[in-house]
């Protein structure tokens, strides 16, 4: 067996570009949100659920093909199978390895299955809201979106994974929805043990309830213990607590090791939020606030006096904080692998936003230029690129996946 590169890019062969194929794909999913469009105005439930299930079935293939030519696919494929050694500090992945060889195209197929819980989220939400026939929109509102290339078209699916997690927690937080605080807190721990940026990504999601007027936990634990059972909730919380505390201490040495070398390296981050596809969102995003505005004829003071809004407003300065960090290369290093946990959550609370509103349709701007990149600068691109020089998104896999060579792959 030949030596695993070391730096990316890791994946040199079988791989080839298929344009026609995700242009198929993608056209197949447009169709498949109209359809939940029209089934939403019609009120037909049946084949809006059906629709909604084909159209996340599609987007998890779609990502799993999309996702093979990466280096975080191709690098932990490898790790799972010959250097487990390499996962440290996320006991997820640590059990779960066994069963993630078996899959297709191995971390492809559990990237895929990430994208997948990505536009099974907006669904829920478009559910849980009454705004059924805006449903599949959003949901390639999300999967496509610039804001989160790093997470969704690079492949990073433990942090991306562990940070679609929180959002239950942000849910709650925010008051954005109704959200059981048990599953909330489940979800959370879970995250925990997926990826080492935790205390990050958790603090984030924690938040908006500073500005929603949420209910202090202590407060909340007061008033559980008074109840008759306090002395179950007792127990309950303190088992919390300790599972807590096992998981921070198994993943703590992990996280600190890697902010030591994200702090010393500066060297390597990404510049995604730089890209003009970024800013335009944010434009079309400021405008579907306005025509939102315009339409209900609010004021600022009404604005202001708006939970949701002060958690829009705090969401887009901490994006633009983050462009600013990587434009000014102040700890970019960091800030860069943040930028899509803000991104995913500004994205749920404009969502929340317009629904507050009743203005679901303020979303077509933001969704335009979405589509818009995705198509033009994704898609469209794929068919010039040279698959095997480089990690690229869209270099899917030449080969079926019995046939895959996991054993041998080259180093540079």
């Amino acid at each position: 067996m030949l030596a695993f590169p070391s730096v990316a890019p890791f994946r040199l062969d079988q791989v080839t570009a298929a344009p026609l194929l995700m242009a198929g794909l993608f056209a197949a999913q447009l169709v498949l949100a109209a359809a939940m469009a029209w089934a939403g105005v019609r009120q037909r439930a049946a084949f809006w659920w059906i629709a909604a299930l084909a159209l996340v079935a599609l987007v998890g293939l779609f990502f799993t093909l999309a996702s093979w030519g990466n280096s975080d696919t191709t690098k932990l494929s490898y790790y799972f199978s010959f250097d487990l050694s390499r996962v440290r500090g996320e006991a997820f992945w640590v059990l779960v390895a066994p069963w993630v060889v078996r899959l297709p195209y191995r971390m492809s197929a559990v990237h895929g299955l990430v994208v997948a819980g990505y536009a099974l989220a907006p669904l829920l939400l478009a559910w849980r809201w009454r705004a059924m026939a805006w449903a599949g929109w959003w949901s390639l509102l999300i999967c496509c979106s610039p804001l989160l290339r790093n997470f969704l078209q690079n492949g990073v699916s433990r942090q991306a994974l562990a940070t679609l997690l929180l959002v239950p927690l942000l849910l709650w937080a925010g008051q954005l929805a109704a959200v059981r605080r048990r599953w909330a807190a489940i979800a959370a721990l879970l995250s925990l043990t997926m990826h080492t940026a935790f205390a990050g990504s958790l603090t984030l999601a924690l938040l908006p309830g500073l500005l929603a007027g949420r209910t202090t936990t202590l407060a909340l634990l007061r008033r559980r213990l008074h109840r008759p059972a306090g002395a179950i909730a007792l127990v309950a919380v303190a088992a919390l607590v300790a599972g807590l505390a096992l998981l921070v201490a198994l993943a703590l040495p992990t996280a600190v090791e890697k902010l030591a070398v994200y702090v010393q390296q500066e060297s390597y981050f990404n510049k995604y939020p730089l890209d003009p596809a970024v800013g335009r969102l944010q434009a079309a995003m400021l405008l579907g606030v306005l025509l939102t505005c315009w339409w209900r004829r609010l004021s600022w003071q009404a604005l202001l006096s708006c939970g949701v809004t002060r958690q829009l407003i705090l969401f887009g300065l901490l994006y633009h904080l983050m462009q600013w960090s990587v434009q000014a290369v102040w700890f970019p290093q960091i800030t860069s692998r943040l930028a899509d946990v803000v991104g995913l959550f500004l994205l749920v609370v404009y969502l929340a936003w317009l629904n507050r509103y009743q203005c679901h349709w303020a979303v077509l701007p933001a969704l335009f230029v979405t589509v818009d990149y995705w198509l033009i600068e994704r898609l469209l691109p794929s068919r010039l690129l040279t698959c095997g020089l480089d990690d690229n998104f869209l270099c899917i896999p030449d080969r079926w996946p019995w046939q895959i060579r996991y054993w041998d792959l080259p180093s540079r």
